[in-house]
């Protein structure tokens, strides 16, 4: 049994969102433990090596925006083992009638591209003249469709929440996902009006997509080594609340502290928080989570004949394929993939196929595989087939989401000293987790 100090700060999980709370308060001179069950941190980011080939089964590559990930990285030690993506991230492709369709960020692509009719490209052309809607919630697909019509929401709305969400659009929060859209046709009655009348924000930072030269698990693992003299491989089995603070039960013994930071996943805390507070217990057991399963495939050059570059593809539900979609990791980041290879990512999974939880996984790689040999016109088979199934992946941001964020705040104001982070609270990517965890540590620092 351990008893730590009263002014020492407990952060529980030690994901992304755990880790970088502990950064930032390691770099203020405060005392902390983080408890993290597993032996390895960084929870959904896994990064694996075969062959000079680097496997990355959760996120792939990092926007940074703001430049949070590139300070952390630096203060880390890995200012040198940042990889920027290719030029061959601003081509993407759709799938359409089973065929890959390009798109780039241009006025002409989208008036050219095969993607949407010409029927609902003037659907788009008319959002100016669209009446706005309530401002009360709604999903994102509903809203989109009002404003952009239903074609370019099957077609490039639905490909695309899939591949960052894995969700259902049909489900997705307006205001969750896009408040800055939904705020727009508030404010202008109109998207596009909105566009032309609102100030663009100006940044001295500028932003950049990368990864790592041992894939994105090499920033956590930087991180956790420089903190692992206060990383505590525990199990949290209970929380509560005492006289002086909080105690923290594990398999291993009990912790006191006056301040508990908990980035646990939402499943997880609302069974440790079940008799401490049963109210937040039973809110934090509502939030969904979407399973999704990696797959990587390795195939021999000289076996391939397509020579386009891109990003990757994305494929609509429409289509009736179970693929969700595929990113060309040896076009964006060719440093990662052997010599004579090509090193593709495919996704399948989400709130639209919950059935990769009871399906063997060896069916699962054989479909999908089968499906993006087809779409890619690829008749050799891979060298090498290796997958994850993360069965609670992706955090749900459903219609209504605001009600929880209401209850998560106001059971932080109940207990003072108790502060609830991670992806749910923050967002889903990465950046969105760092970014949350330093505003956390500047609120806890005040």
């Amino acid at each position: 049994m351990s008893n730590l100090n009263k002014k020492e700060i407990i952060i529980l999980g030690g994901g992304i969102s755990g880790l970088a709370t502990a950064w930032y308060l390691h770099k203020a001179g405060i005392s902390f433990k983080l408890i993290e069950k597993e032996e390895e941190t960084g929870g959904v980011i896994s990064s694996q090596k075969a062959k000079e080939t680097v496997f990355d089964f959760g996120p792939n590559s990092l926007r940074d925006h703001d430049g949070f990930i590139r300070e952390l990285a630096e203060e880390a030690g890995l200012k040198d083992d940042i990889i920027q993506i290719s030029e061959a991230f601003k081509t993407r492709f759709i799938v359409r009638n089973r065929e890959l369709q390009r798109l780039t960020p241009s006025v002409k692509t989208l008036a050219t591209t095969e993607v949407l009719s010409v029927k609902a490209k003037v659907r788009m052309l008319a959002e100016p003249f669209i009446p706005k809607g309530e401002t009360e919630d709604e999903s994102v697909g509903a809203f989109l469709e009002r404003r952009i019509g239903k074609e370019a929401v099957e077609y490039l709305v639905d490909p695309v929440f899939s591949g960052i969400y894995a969700g259902d659009i049909f489900k997705m929060s307006k205001y969750e996902i896009l408040p800055k859209l939904a705020e727009t046709e508030n404010k202008f009655g109109s998207l596009v009006m909105g566009m032309f009348r609102s100030k663009r924000e100006k940044s001295e930072i500028k932003p950049m997509i990368l990864t790592f030269k041992k894939g994105i698990q090499q920033l956590t693992n930087a991180v956790t080594e420089k903190l692992s003299a206060h990383i505590l491989n525990e199990e949290v089995i209970n929380l509560k609340k005492i006289r002086s603070g909080f105690e923290v039960k594990t398999d291993a013994g009990t912790h006191q502290a006056s301040t508990v930071i908990t980035c646990l996943p939402a499943y997880t805390l609302c069974s440790i928080m079940s008799e401490f507070n049963p109210e937040l217990s039973q809110t934090l057991g509502k939030i969904d989570y979407a399973p999704m399963l990696s797959t990587q495939v390795i195939f021999n050059k000289k076996d391939i004949e397509f020579p386009e570059s891109g990003f990757g593809f994305l494929v609509p539900r429409k289509e009736n394929i179970r693929l969700l979609g595929a990113i060309w990791k040896s076009s964006i980041f060719p440093e990662l993939t052997s010599e004579g290879k090509l090193h593709y990512t495919l996704m399948a999974g989400g709130a639209h196929d919950r059935s990769i939880l009871s399906s063997p996984v060896e069916k699962i790689e054989e479909a999908i595989v089968q499906e993006f040999s087809e779409l890619m016109g690829i008749s050799a088979n891979p060298t090498v087939i290796k997958s994850k199934l993360w069965t609670k992946a992706i955090p749900q941001f459903q219609v209504g989401y605001g009600r929880i964020r209401n209850e998560i705040t106001k059971s932080e104001q109940e207990n003072q000293g108790l502060y609830v982070g991670g992806n749910y609270r923050w967002g889903v990517s990465v950046p969105d987790c760092v970014k949350g965890a330093k505003e956390l540590v500047n609120d806890v620092l005040l």
